[in-house]
């Protein structure tokens, strides 16, 4: 499937990574969700192409923000239908992808 869409969370989103919901203050892995993830990972479903996800510059990976983010994403939509649309590029640290990919396919719910 081809990639027609990026995602360069430090450029649209932020260059910091905050905890899973909104109260837990700036930067949440649900805002990320909210605003900028839902409707581009949709935006792929529905247009049969892959959404990549690029990671560098984005500082911090804590695991309360890949759940409220990704994890939320799957509970929401299903890990198979999450990992055929979406894909993660990080050049400098390949383990938040594994990180990602863990937590679609194991979401942790709060």
């Amino acid at each position: 499937m081809e990639i027609k869409d990026t995602l360069v969370i430090a450029k649209e989103f932020g260059d910091t990574a905050g905890a899973r919901d909104y109260e837990d203050g700036d930067f949440s892995g649900r805002e990320f969700y909210d605003k900028f993830l839902k409707d581009r990972f949709v935006k792929a479903r529905d247009g049969g192409y892959k959404l990549l996800i690029d990671l560098d510059g984005f500082w911090g990976w804590p695991s309360s923000f890949v759940s409220g983010s990704f994890g939320f994403l799957s509970m929401k939509y299903g890990s198979d239908l999450v990992l055929k649309h979406i894909d993660f590029k990080s050049d400098k640290n390949p383990l938040k992808i594994t990180k990602a990919i863990y937590e679609i396919e194991n979401p942790t719910a709060k």
